[in-house]
């Protein structure tokens, strides 16, 4: 049988997923101390497991080079990955996207806002009438709210150990999200036939 390949990002998930997995019968080979690769083995033949940054998802799935996805619901609602074929949700951890803000924070006019979701921002501070000035970075948007560079911050929040530990708060939650399966389901028919045709059709 053909390869079936699972994907997921290296990022605050993976331990629940890798968990989600486990408990579906599907052990990853991952370990902390080969944690620089990405591509691992599981306990099932032809079915692997595969690492990918969030930037790179959309291109993998458009080009039929994995079969299932999993990722966090704030990338499809921010990036619009229209070209998805099937999705279902499912429940590996709740988390949010919160407005925070640090100790000095005080009410402005205009607020100077950083965050890597545009359109999610966008659409919740022109629904609240909150006068802006949004700015787009992709690390860490935490460092922008603890240097003072901007007035307020929207970013993913999952424990809120890293506001705490760096004296931020959370000012408000904008959105409750979870995760989504993603899966190719042509690519998936097209192996199954192929199975089916290589077992048991003679030639």
């Amino acid at each position: 049988m053909k390869k079936i390949l699972i994907s997921s990002s290296k990022g605050r998930n993976l331990k629940e997923v890798l968990f989600f997995l486990k408990k579906k019968k599907i052990i990853i080979s991952y370990k902390k101390n080969n944690s620089r690769s990405l591509y691992f083995l599981t306990n099932i033949k032809n079915i692997y497991f595969l690492i990918l940054k969030n930037n790179d998802f959309k291109k993998y799935i458009k080009n039929n080079l994995i079969d299932f996805l999993i990722i966090g619901e704030d990338m499809i609602l921010n990036f619009n990955y229209n070209n998805f074929y099937n999705y279902k949700f499912i429940k590996i951890n709740i988390f949010y996207i919160s407005l925070i803000c640090n100790n000095k924070f005080i009410y402005k006019n205009k607020f100077k806002i950083i965050t890597k979701y545009i359109r999610i921002s966008k659409n919740y501070l022109k629904n609240k009438n909150i006068n802006f000035k949004l700015k787009k970075l992709s690390g860490c948007v935490e460092n922008s709210c603890i240097l003072k560079i901007s007035d307020l911050i929207i970013d993913v929040v999952s424990s809120g150990l890293t506001l705490k530990k760096n004296k931020l708060f959370e000012l408000k939650k904008i959105l409750i999200l979870n995760n989504i399966l993603v899966y190719n389901l042509n690519n998936l028919y097209n192996k199954f036939f192929w199975y089916l045709k290589n077992k048991h059709v003679k030639n």
